[in-house]
């Protein structure tokens, strides 16, 4: 959406402007995405469970020529193997005994946009056949059919886990691999992104205020350097759910290290000897964000209405302290 807030770690949709201006502050490993996103290859996004591969995905979406178009997200893991191939590709009517109309599966509901398709690592052998196809003549064969059928979308896929050791165990395709790896992004853990946190707390803090109905949080500045110091083994997913769990637990908006301690129950490093001058002020931190926004050619309302919430609370959120 123009205009609206960042995804999880990620910015928002950019002009060549904004490019040159942001280039060199972004990390190595989105610079190349943005780049690739322009592009009609295909992407495979690797990385730890949680890093945000998903919100990576739908990032190039948004910055590519086919942004108005469908974005189709597929986790290969959750279809049963007995129906990857007609969920996928489709199927015609009567192709098995409860085909009862025809459907013309996932990828071709992506027609003229994008598909991402997580966990590209489950597909099953039959699958993965048809996958190659696409990706080589750029037409699926729906279970049921006679002739194949042409069909215009971009493919990005991800995984958690090594897809050498999947061809070397024989259980993946050698040459879909390498069909997919045109270009390849590692999203790195966020124990390695700690500049981050503090911008990823302030997203979900906003997120779960509209979600439960409940107050902005204020978290103490130990407390984010508490959330910062910690090494984060579930990645951005774990993070988000520990300021769920705040919002749902919390009798008091303000949040310091201990309440942290009792109610996230993490084995939190305590920011003990931090000078000031190094923690993170989440409420400038905040203001941050909205002029960056404002500077992208957004509006007060088009924040407030992005993390849902009045325009006054943001007005308020930038006056002078």
């Amino acid at each position: 959406m123009a205009n609206s807030p960042p995804a999880p770690g990620f910015g928002k949709s950019r002009s060549p402007t904004d490019e040159s201006r942001d280039s060199i502050l972004a990390p190595l490993w989105l610079q190349e995405a943005e780049r690739a996103a322009k592009r009609h290859c295909t992407i495979l996004i690797t990385g730890e469970t949680g890093v945000g591969k998903g919100h990576l995905a739908n990032f190039i979406h948004q910055n590519s020529p086919r942004a108005n178009q469908p974005f189709v997200p597929i986790n290969c893991g959750a279809i049963p193997e007995t129906l990857m191939d007609s969920q996928l590709f489709g199927h015609a009517k009567g192709a098995f005994s409860d085909a009862r109309r025809e459907h013309p599966g996932m990828i071709r509901a992506a027609a003229g946009g994008t598909i991402f398709l997580d966990e590209i690592g489950e597909l099953t052998s039959s699958a993965q056949i048809r996958m190659l196809r696409l990706l080589q003549e750029f037409e699926v064969q729906p279970v049921g059919y006679s002739e194949p059928v042409e069909v215009d979308v971009r493919v990005l896929s991800a995984t958690n886990r090594s897809l050498e050791d999947a061809v070397a165990s024989r259980s993946f395709r050698e040459d879909l691999l390498y069909r997919l790896d045109v270009i390849r992004v590692e999203v790195p853990p966020l124990r390695q992104r700690r500049n981050e946190i503090a911008d990823l707390i302030l997203q979900f803090n906003e997120e779960f205020c509209r979600i439960h109905r409940t107050p902005t949080l204020d978290f103490h500045p130990e407390a984010v350097e508490c959330l910062i110091r910690h090494p984060w083994p579930g990645n951005i997913r774990q993070l988000r759910t520990v300021i769920e769990r705040l919002h749902v637990l919390c009798e008091s908006p303000h949040v310091t290290p201990k309440t942290l301690q009792d109610v996230s129950k993490l084995d939190l490093i305590e920011s003990r000897g931090v000078p000031s001058t190094a923690r993170f002020d989440l409420s400038a931190q905040r203001k941050q964000m909205i002029e960056v926004h404002l500077e992208q050619g957004g509006t007060v309302e088009s924040f407030a209405k992005g993390i849902g919430v009045h325009r006054s609370t943001v007005y308020r959120w930038l006056k002078p302290t």
